[in-house]
């Protein structure tokens, strides 16, 4: 398998962003696979963290979506604390944002753009300002309001 898994932690946002290169899924060893290679990648960082994943890279195959599904929650429920995913094909899309399974929907958010996924997370932790060590005495009701007003127009149109 000739495929590479990135991650870059985004000091100022405390958020990991994963992409993905030539990830090709098509069968539960390839799965496996994936699950190996994203665990090793997000271990290092010792604690949940809260996931952007580029799944431009990612293509899952109908025949390892079901495969993908389970490995996907599992690893999520261990290394994550809030996730948004974008980009992708519709087969990717449709495994990474549910279980694949339309009676038991495990719904994950997926974003049109990569600030779009990052404005997710950060409204999903309550969070649109960039963490410092330096608190700010300005109010976050305001930016508060604006990512959901954001997010809502999102969903609308």
């Amino acid at each position: 398998m000739s495929w590479r898994i990135s991650f870059k932690h985004d000091a100022t946002h405390d958020v990991v962003h994963a992409s993905f290169s030539q990830c090709l899924l098509v069968s539960a060893t390839d799965v496996e696979q994936w699950r190996q290679d994203m665990e090793e990648g997000l271990a290092p960082f010792g604690r949940k963290v809260d996931l952007v994943l580029d799944l431009d890279g990612l293509e899952v195959s109908f025949t390892a979506g079901r495969h993908f599904s389970k490995a996907r929650r599992e690893l999520l429920e261990r290394y994550a604390l809030r996730v948004c995913g974008f980009g992708g094909d519709e087969m990717t899309q449709l495994f990474f944002t549910t279980s694949g399974n339309v009676f038991q929907p495990w719904r994950m958010p997926h974003a049109a753009s990569r600030t779009l996924a990052l404005a997710t997370v950060l409204a999903q932790r309550g969070d649109t300002q960039p963490r410092s060590t330096v608190s700010s005495p300005a109010p976050r009701s305001a930016p508060k309001f604006m990512a959901r007003l954001f997010l809502r127009r999102l969903a609308l149109g």
